[in-house]
């Protein structure tokens, strides 16, 4: 199977299904420099993920000090190229070289991981092993790089204005929890810990502290993955 360049269009739909962080977008930088410890502007390549040929592995380019295009090497089950600019919708992402990271799930998908070194806020990107399956965008992730977010490995974890998601890469199995009894609305995603204080998320368990609306709100529960 052999998975072509990719357009705005054949992504369009699982953007709608996939993307999460609907809510209203803050535009200031706010987390503390100590978040991202090297800053440099990235020019050279990066390659994550199995240097043998026909292994899964992926390579970031950069232009300008952001990202440019990712090219999703999935070994023998082809590769996708996807043109970031088209696919995050301009969006600007300043990553550091210390803040990606990269999953396989076996029949299941790759996952790139990474943050974004001015406000620390975190995003995701999925391609499917499955034929025919279009890339998703997630922009509003929970990833290890954050000094207050644990995600144990074999698993990624995102949200919505509803629910925080839990993704077995292994398995593609879901846990979701609710963030509150009614949702919530207005949450700064450049701002992630105005409102998702902490997280710690194991194989079997979730905990997160969240602040919304005045309150704070604690769940701290199993997960059942379906």
């Amino acid at each position: 199977m052999k998975l072509k360049s990719l357009s705005l269009s054949a992504v369009a739909l699982a953007t709608l299904l996939a993307s999460c962080g609907g809510g209203a977008e803050g535009t200031t930088e706010t987390t503390s420099s100590s978040f991202c410890t090297d800053s440099a502007c990235i020019k050279d390549p990066l390659r994550l993920g199995s240097a043998t040929p026909d292994k899964p592995s992926v390579t970031v380019s950069f232009k300008d000090c952001q990202i440019d295009s990712i090219l999703f090497d999935n070994g023998k089950a082809g590769n996708a190229k996807i043109g970031f600019a088209e696919f995050f919708a301009g969006r600007t992402v300043k990553p550091s070289k210390s803040l990606f990271g990269y999953e396989v799930g076996e029949g299941q998908g790759a996952w790139l991981k990474f943050n974004d070194c001015a406000t620390g806020r975190g995003y995701l990107i999925k391609v499917p092993v499955a034929k025919g399956g279009s890339p998703m965008k997630y922009f509003s992730a929970v990833n290890s790089f954050d000094p207050k977010f644990r995600v144990s490995d074999g698993l990624v974890s995102y949200y919505d204005n509803t629910f925080l998601y839990v993704e077995d890469v292994q398995t593609g199995k879901v846990a979701k929890t609710l963030l509150t009894d009614s949702g919530v609305k207005g949450v700064d995603h450049d701002n992630v810990h105005s409102f998702l204080d902490s997280v710690n998320i194991s194989k079997d368990h979730l905990y997160a502290k969240i602040k919304y609306e005045g309150k704070d709100i604690v769940h701290d529960v199993p997960l059942s993955f379906k």
